[in-house]
């Protein structure tokens, strides 16, 4: 599959609020439908310094988001979000090399972690080839319910390698 290009911009409250009324995910991606809403990781983490969030763009369009959070001494949490209509069509790889390359070279991170559900194995996947490594697993309550998760991370020394920039 051909990656798409995508640009990065700071997310606006209009791409905010359009992103809040995005339509439902689909099976089996049904439990990934909060974050899009009101009380979802748009509310969990507000902009700020600690909080770099990312509005998406393919052809001018919103295609997704992305959040590095709780950003400090170097370490940052990565969360992405595809607009349902545009998932498996690779724009959730290119928002991640995008997201992680700025996270890296204009943001000065040397690691940025994430987590992933573990029955999520498209994610898994994905994150596994940009060079995420796989860590331990938790279980964490998300909307009410207890969900089972895999800790990921990537070093800068690791992504340069593996993406032949230094």
């Amino acid at each position: 599959m051909k990656t798409p290009a995508v640009e990065l911009a700071p997310l606006a409250a209009a791409d905010a609020a359009e992103i809040r009324v995005w339509p439902p995910y689909p099976p089996p991606f049904e439990p990934l439908d909060y974050a899009l809403r009101a009380g979802g990781w748009l509310d969990q983490f507000p902009a700020s310094a600690a909080n770099r969030r990312l509005a998406v763009r393919s052809a001018g369009i919103l295609v997704g988001f992305t959040l590095l959070v709780d950003l400090r001494a170097g370490d940052a949490e990565f969360y992405l979000a595809v607009h349902p209509a545009h998932l498996n069509r690779g724009v959730g790889r290119a928002a991640t090399l995008a997201t992680v390359a700025l996270g890296f070279a204009s943001l000065g991170l040397a690691r940025i972690h994430l987590k992933v559900r573990e029955w999520h194995a498209v994610g898994i996947r994905l994150y596994r080839e940009v060079g995420f490594i796989p860590g331990e697993t938790m279980t964490l309550e998300v909307a009410g319910r207890q969900t089972a998760f895999l800790a990921m991370a990537l070093t800068r020394e690791a992504f340069a390698a593996r993406s032949g920039s230094r």
